[in-house]
C-alpha cells in the first residue's frame, strides 16, 4: 500500500512539473480537483517541489527559475533541441507537447534508432564530467588514445549514430576521438584560447568528420535503389549532378573516406565511384584483398 500511495504522489509530481513548464504556473486549487485530494496533500506535495518552486500569491505558484527562455520555449523545447528531435517532429506547438503523452501511452508511434556502444554507460560516467569541465574551462588535456599518448584542446561532445565522439585540435588539427576509445583522461592546469575559425566550423558540420580539407566524390547509383538517395542525403553535402534512365549521380564533399566507403560498401554492387581515382582504387583494393583471403579451415 505504501507503494502504491508513493507511486501515485511520484506521478502527481511528474504532472506538476509538466504542468509548470508548459503553463509557467500551477494553481493549488485547480490541483485539488484534477487529482481529487485534500489541500494537506496538495501542500505535501508543492513542499516536496519547495527547492524549485515558491508560493506567488492567491494559491499559484510557478518555478523559482522561469522556464522560459528568450525564445518563450519552455524545458521541454529545450530537451527537444538537446535530442534533435526535429528530426522527427518538425512541429513541436504547445498541441504537440499535450498530446505526447497519450501517444506514449497509445503506443501508436515508434522510433528506433542505432543501438548505443556497449560502453556508453562506463564510458559516459568515466569521462563526461572531466570533458565537460576542460570544453567550458578551455584546459589542455592529457588523453590516452588506442594505446597513445595524446594532447589536445577540447572543443565540443557529440553523439552520432549513438557513437559518442570528443571532437578536438591535437597539435591545430581538429579530430574526432571516439570515447569508447579513450582509456586516460587528464585535464592540465593550462588552457587554451578557442580558435575562431574551428568554431566556425564545428557549427557549420555538425558531426564528427567536420574538417578544412574536404575532398569532392562524385558516385553513380543505379535507378533501382536511387530513391534512397532522393528520399534523404544519405552523402555528406549530398548533390544532384545528373539523372538518367539507368540511374543517378551525385556529388558530395567528404572530409574521410570513411565517411564514404562504408556507405559504397553497404550498396554494392548498385553503386560506384566516379571520382576521386585514389578513393575508388582505394575501394578496388580493399575488395580485391577481402575476395583473395584464404577462408578458414572447419573443424
Amino acid at each position: 500500500m505504501a507503494n502504491a500511495t508513493r507511486s501515485r504522489s511520484a506521478e502527481r509530481l511528474v504532472d506538476i512539473l509538466v504542468e509548470l513548464h508548459l503553463n509557467g504556473v500551477v494553481n493549488r486549487s485547480a490541483l485539488m480537483e484534477k487529482f481529487k485530494i485534500t489541500e494537506r496533500t496538495v501542500y505535501r506535495d508543492l513542499n516536496a517541489l519547495s527547492p524549485i518552486v515558491e508560493h506567488t500569491g492567491n494559491g499559484q505558484y510557478r518555478l523559482i527559475h522561469s522556464p522560459q527562455a528568450p525564445s518563450g520555449h519552455g524545458l521541454h523545447h529545450t530537451i527537444a533541441n538537446f535530442l534533435n528531435a526535429d528530426n522527427f517532429f518538425p512541429e513541436r506547438n504547445a498541441d504537440f507537447w499535450q498530446q505526447l503523452e497519450t501517444r506514449v501511452d497509445d503506443n501508436h508511434i515508434l522510433i528506433l534508432g542505432n543501438n548505443a556502444e556497449h560502453t556508453v554507460k562506463m564510458d559516459i560516467r568515466r569521462h563526461l564530467p572531466n570533458i565537460e569541465k576542460s570544453i567550458k574551462n578551455c584546459n589542455v588535456c592529457q588523453i590516452v588514445y588506442k594505446g597513445k599518448t595524446r594532447l589536445i584542446n577540447p572543443y565540443k561532445l557529440i553523439n552520432k549514430k549513438n557513437i559518442w565522439y570528443l571532437q578536438a585540435t591535437e597539435n591545430s588539427r581538429l579530430k574526432s576521438f571516439s570515447l569508447s576509445q579513450i582509456s586516460w583522461f587528464d585535464i592540465h592546469s593550462a588552457t587554451f584560447t578557442p580558435d575562431e575559425s574551428t568554431l566556425a566550423l564545428l557549427e557549420k558540420s555538425p558531426g564528427p568528420w567536420a574538417s578544412e580539407d574536404t575532398f569532392e566524390v562524385k558516385i553513380f547509383i543505379n535507378n533501382n535503389i536511387s530513391h534512397y538517395f532522393r528520399r534523404r542525403n544519405l552523402l555528406p553535402e549530398q548533390e544532384l549532378i545528373a539523372e538518367q534512365h539507368s540511374g543517378t549521380t551525385l556529388r558530395c564533399q567528404a572530409a574521410h573516406e570513411n565517411q564514404i566507403l562504408p556507405l559504397i560498401f553497404y550498396w554494392l554492387p548498385d553503386i560506384q565511384v566516379l571520382e576521386p581515382q585514389w578513393l575508388k582504387d582505394k575501394l578496388l583494393n580493399t575488395l580485391e584483398g577481402y575476395l583473395a583471403q584464404e577462408p578458414e579451415t572447419l573443424t
